[in-house]
């Protein structure tokens, strides 16, 4: 999938290891996150696969850029990546929910106050899509010329990864509330 994310990025215009890493922390890393080791390595396998190429700038003062871009290759597998249909679900992985099926013979407050700080988390999360993120991809796609829509596309993944923190608010919220209500336990 990173390498589809990579290309995609790419077509946009050439870019360097670190301005891809930033681009990803400021668009889609709430759906799929990457450090820069795995950028740079996945950038030298597209490489080796002849889908990018990269030319070194010369910089004054500073280490040298190396800059990647798109090959005809890479913009047909692209192409045809985005144009696959898709008829599966793909399996969301959450790591807490695994561990939290396990929570029954916790004490309730502990559970509680794990429940609390997640949400505190998903509500920041929630509010920095709902603003931070918002104004940064207006501010990217103003100038935007193209009679695609991709503005439209883009804020639309925003929008779901802001629902998506919301729901885990919501749900957090109404089970905090049950566990509130259940009754204590006996210790006899």
């Amino acid at each position: 999938m990173l390498k589809f994310a990579l290309l995609g990025f790419l077509l946009r215009h050439p870019m360097t290891g670190y301005d891809l890493a930033s681009a990803i922390r400021n668009s889609i890393n709430f759906v799929w996150p990457a450090q820069l080791s795995q950028i740079y390595r996945t950038l030298g396998q597209l490489e080796k696969d002849e889908l990018v190429v990269s030319e070194v700038e010369p910089q004054q003062g500073r280490p040298d850029r190396r800059v990647y871009s798109v090959t005809d290759a890479g913009r047909t597998a692209f192409e045809t990546w985005t144009g696959e249909l898709v008829t599966d679900l793909d399996p969301v992985r959450v790591p807490f929910m695994v561990r939290f099926f396990f929570y029954g013979a916790r004490p309730p407050q502990e559970t509680i106050t794990q429940l609390q700080v997640l949400r505190d988390l998903h509500a920041k999360d929630r509010d920095r899509l709902a603003t931070e993120l918002r104004d940064q991809i207006a501010a990217a796609t103003a100038h935007h010329t193209g009679d695609d829509l991709d503005p439209l596309i883009v804020d639309s993944v925003r929008r779901a990864g802001e629902m998506m923190s919301q729901t885990w608010v919501d749900w957090m919220d109404e089970t905090i509330e049950r566990l509130r209500n259940v009754p204590p336990r006996s210790t006899t």
